[in-house]
């Protein structure tokens, strides 16, 4: 169960900080693997914290 949490968290993390770097223009690889190593940090510590308990 805590799987699919961090993957639906994940893909919301991921969805809102690709659509800020298209609209600011920040569309290099770095700022896209920052990107993704920021949604995923994020949502481990998302579910970590407001897990099911």
């Amino acid at each position: 169960m805590e799987l699919y949490m961090i993957i639906f968290v994940f893909f919301v993390c991921f969805l809102i900080s690709a659509i800020l770097n298209i609209l600011l223009k920040m569309t290099q690889r770095i700022n896209w693997m920052m990107s993704l190593l920021l949604s995923l940090f994020l949502s481990i510590v998302l579910v970590a914290i407001l897990g099911v308990k």
